[in-house]
């Protein structure tokens, strides 16, 4: 036997790590605030999302086994779909970007010929010394 809070810790199988369980259920808020908000009812946010009222209800009740379809669709009625689309944008990850410079080369110099190409002549070193797709 099951009880509401096992439902509300897993999701098809897997278990719901408690802070993101609180997240989802934050975001689910947040969902039902801003549709409140806008006037829309459940039955004309649902009828535009293609969804049932049951399902909007178990994502405004943040529940962690509704798809990431049902919440783009919900966020794209709401007029808040570009905010899905940039979560992730690398240009505002910051930990990414520091990890990136990290990796950059402190100096970069030319490429060492081996002795074979050194005796390939002038012209095939001035080619070689060209931008790559020149």
């Amino acid at each position: 036997m099951t009880t509401s809070t096992d439902k509300a810790a897993r999701t098809k199988g897997s278990a719901v790590h408690p802070s993101i369980a609180r997240g989802i259920a934050r975001l689910g808020q947040d969902i039902s605030r801003a549709r409140r908000a806008r006037r829309i009812s459940t039955t004309d946010m649902a009828a535009r999302m293609g969804v049932g009222r049951s399902t909007l209800h178990r994502l405004e009740q943040g529940d962690p086994g509704v798809s990431l379809n049902t919440l783009a669709m919900a966020l794209s009625v709401l007029g808040l779909f570009d905010r899905l689309a940039d979560l992730v944008d690398p240009a505002s990850d910051e930990l990414g970007l520091m990890l990136a410079e990290k990796t950059l080369p402190r100096n970069i110099s030319r490429r060492r010929r081996s002795p074979s190409e050194k005796s390939q002549g002038p012209a095939a070193q001035a080619a070689d010394d060209a931008p790559e797709g020149w």
